[in-house]
């Protein structure tokens, strides 16, 4: 399907917005676009993020928010056995965070309508049912409120938009991910979120990071570097957009 998309961009005669000069340059080296008709304006969806980031404000308690990605059945991917290893994960997660003094967490499910979510909240409520679960409470409100993000991926070959909003936001990011080696992502080659398969040692890896302010603090900065360079124009890209059809 994206080859097809990229297809479209280049039989479209008239400009093209990008989100970055690197989006900008890998569609001119891959499909010879004319650079002219290409125009680095970023992301207007996201200005409201880049505008609402807010210093953490020091509380009583440490609040991790959990963020499950689902399992899409148009990917193919959905099975029980993927179900169960996803509930597996969640359940380390959460007695993992148990274990922690001055640890709290809150689960933010994705906002589709799908039948896995009536299902994860019946499981983590079976597990704990004081545990706040949201699914169509602002994304901002939520991040701008916790501390750390953690997001499962069980679909391998993607990666959740929870985890840019996260960095946007200014959150030390967790990515646990469903295959042995992760796929090599800018924001994984970068180092911007704490990569964690299914197969390590989870609890083990998840108490690095959670009790380490060393490593949540790289993991800022990296995100940070990465973001400007992910995102041109980042928190105007409403204004360049709106110039941008005034010159039209």
């Amino acid at each position: 399907t994206k080859q097809f998309d990229y297809l479209d961009f280049i039989y479209f005669k008239d400009k093209l917005a990008v989100i970055s000069e690197t989006r900008k340059k890998w569609l001119c080296n891959e499909f010879n676009i004319d650079p002219n008709r290409i125009i680095s304006l970023g992301s207007p969806r996201h200005d409201d993020y880049f505008n609402s980031r807010l210093k953490n404000i020091k509380k009583n308690k440490i609040t991790i928010l959990l963020a499950p990605n689902p399992i899409g059945d148009i990917s193919g991917l959905s099975s029980t056995e993927l179900k169960l290893r996803v509930n597996n994960v969640i359940l380390k997660i959460l007695s993992t965070i148990k274990q922690l003094d001055n640890f709290e967490i809150i689960i933010k499910l994705h906002s589709s309508q799908l039948k896995q979510n009536e299902e994860m909240k019946l499981f983590i409520k079976n597990y704990d049912d004081t545990i706040p679960i949201y699914l169509s409470k602002s994304v901002i409100d939520i991040i701008n409120d916790i501390d750390l993000v953690i997001v499962i991926s069980p679909e391998t070959y993607g990666t959740s938009t929870m985890i840019l909003e996260s960095m946007i936001l200014g959150k030390p990011t967790i990515n646990i991910v469903f295959n042995q080696k992760p796929f090599e992502f800018e924001h994984v080659k970068s180092k911007a979120v704490f990569i964690i398969s299914e197969h390590d040692e989870l609890e083990k890896e998840l108490k690095k990071i959670l009790l380490d302010k060393n490593i949540q603090n790289e993991i800022l900065q990296n995100a940070d570097k990465f973001v400007n360079k992910f995102l041109s124009n980042c928190g105007t890209a409403s204004e360049k957009f709106l110039d941008l059809l005034r010159t039209y």
